[in-house]
């Protein structure tokens, strides 16, 4: 089978021709259709991600596939950009109805991370909740499921024109980073937000209600965030980290998790896929990811 292979830290990917996957007890083989690609592989390929891969591997944690003629979808540490991979049972997610190979390959990391995020952040309805890179794979969920919770949204991005998409998918007010300031006290403050960028963390925390709690997700511009924990005393702010692989292990908690997501996934929650790349053009879509010219998803498509 065909599979893309990492053999060096920061190298390029170079397509080889692997044995089949045999599975252990307790896996099953998925017949991949999609990938979908996070910044979290894109950092795994560098070596900076939570967890340290070892080369030579096969990058990709999101897939979409077959097993016995089945659609689900898989989440995993990596491997899964290779024609057919060796999941364990427990790591595939049922598929809702209707939903393209692209769709639901745009859906486990992101719709999950938003739902699991603002749960952490204990999302009450009718708060307001600032959703940065709105118009990206995880922002575009977020704003889906704050609404579907019950929360008001202010959306930012980038750029002015990113800020359309996450309107559409319900969004109350949007602002540019530079404009966030101002546009976040006319929203009133925000009781939550889901912070990316990761750079400017004092300046996210000066967006909050007194109480408002703030959720580390990620910091996508690569630069450590400095923080003054007399900033968090004067106003009883929260900062919060968030990582969803060790959550997958949870049951209960996916079922939850689940539970409100499946029903609603194809109506009021609709997965947003931007650029889809064919099998043979991977190196081409990890470009596209770290470039953030996209909106929605990057899906690499069998």
């Amino acid at each position: 089978m065909r599979a893309w292979v990492q053999e060096r830290l920061r190298g390029p990917l170079v397509l080889k021709e692997l044995p089949d996957p045999t599975p252990s007890p307790g896996e099953v083989v998925l017949e991949v259709e999609a990938v979908g690609l996070n910044f979290a592989d894109h950092l795994m390929r560098l070596g900076g991600y939570l967890t340290r891969v070892h080369p030579p591997f096969v990058p990709g944690m999101e897939a979409v596939g077959r097993v016995a003629g089945q659609r689900f979808a898989a989440l995993m540490g990596h491997g899964a950009l290779a024609e057919r991979i060796a999941v364990p049972r427990e790591a595939l997610l049922p598929v809702p109805e209707g939903l393209s190979p692209e769709e639901v390959a745009a859906y486990p990391v992101s719709f999950l991370t938003a739902y699991l995020a603002l749960r952490q952040a204990g999302a009450k309805p009718g708060e307001k909740v600032l959703v940065q890179a709105a118009a990206g794979a995880l922002g575009t969920a977020a704003v889906q499921v704050a609404k579907a919770m019950g929360l008001r949204v202010l959306a930012s991005a980038s750029r002015p024109e990113k800020l359309a998409l996450p309107q559409t998918l319900g969004a109350e007010a949007t602002a540019t980073y530079g404009e966030l300031p101002e546009k976040a006290k006319a929203f009133g403050g925000v009781d939550i937000l889901l912070e990316v960028r990761g750079s400017l963390l004092e300046e996210s925390l000066a967006l909050l209600n007194p109480g408002g709690r703030l959720v580390y997700i990620g910091a996508a511009e690569g630069e450590a965030a400095s923080l003054n924990p007399l900033r968090l005393m004067r106003r009883n702010l929260t900062v919060t980290g968030f990582w969803l692989a060790p959550l997958l292990r949870q049951k209960a908690l996916m079922q939850e998790a689940l539970g409100f997501l499946l029903p609603r996934l194809g109506r009021e929650l609709k997965p947003v896929v931007g650029a889809v790349f064919p099998f043979l053009e991977a190196e081409a879509a990890f470009q596209a990811l770290i470039d953030r010219g996209h909106t929605g998803k990057i899906v690499v498509r069998f």
